[in-house]
């Protein structure tokens, strides 16, 4: 992968009526954090799905007999139907149109700006100033005049880079869902493929990620030249996977905080 194109964090919530959980339908909703370049979207015949591939967590919770029970998952893909998050629909399955994508090597950006300083000077004798506050005169001695003096200042000020916005909104907001994540890299889990699932949001079940499922698949931003030879989806999006976690542990030092 280009070091011009790394991955972005997205960060989404979702809710899915009707999930496959443990051998039954039921509600599920949480969150997902998942590592990938961009949106991508899967055309089969007349089926149109969209996609982030790259290592991830879904983390949910489902009422069982009334009781509240937490699901996780470490994924390697999310799919999902992109008509059921129109805002016409009663429930959008998932919020990809405001979602949260953070961007860990974004470099803050210096940027010189101009400030108002304002000071309080005791000046004596006959001051004729339009800012001035008050005069004191005393017997014997030349008045005093506190006046407000104004100055521009130069002052350079920088934007809060990539990586302090992840700390904030992992460390913080979204401590819950990163650490599974977190704890994914540290311990190689994500190379693991018997961990790894594939998040089918539009079939509302967890599959195992096996590429090999998506063989009659075409990755739509992947066939942009007509002449070319057809990109095989399976091995796109294994090759994809992996370059996303290998620049992930070769960079670490912005995605595992």
């Amino acid at each position: 992968m280009s070091e011009k194109n790394p991955p972005l964090l997205w960060v989404l919530d979702f809710i899915a009526p009707a999930f496959q959980v443990l051998g039954q339908k039921m509600t599920l909703s949480g969150d997902i954090l998942i590592a990938s370049r961009q949106l991508w979207s899967l055309l089969h015949e007349d089926t149109v799905r969209s996609a982030l591939i790259g290592p991830g967590v879904a983390k949910g919770r489902v009422s069982i007999k009334e009781n509240p029970v937490d699901i996780e998952f470490l994924v390697g893909v999310v799919v999902f139907d992109p008509t059921e998050m129109r805002p016409g629909e009663p429930i959008p399955l998932i919020n990809i149109l405001n979602p949260e994508v953070v961007d860990p090597l974004e470099q803050s950006t210096p940027e010189q700006v101009q400030r108002i300083a304002r000071t309080l000077a005791v000046k004596k004798g006959t001051v004729s100033d339009s800012e001035r506050l008050v005069t004191l005169r005393v017997k014997g001695a030349l008045p005093r005049t506190l006046v407000v003096e104004q100055t521009i200042v130069p002052q350079n000020i920088s934007f809060v880079s990539g990586l302090k916005k992840t700390r904030f909104l992992l460390g913080g907001q979204k401590h819950a869902l990163y650490t599974p994540f977190r704890e994914g890299l540290e311990r190689n889990r994500f190379s693991d493929p018997a961990r790894i699932w594939s998040f089918r949001i539009d079939k509302k079940k967890f599959e195992p990620f096996d590429s090999s499922l998506f063989k009659d698949w075409v990755i739509v931003e992947m066939q942009a030249e007509p002449d070319a030879a057809p990109v095989e989806t399976s091995a796109a999006i294994d090759d994809e996977y992996t370059s996303i976690l290998d620049y992930i542990v070769a960079n670490r030092e912005y995605f595992i905080l």
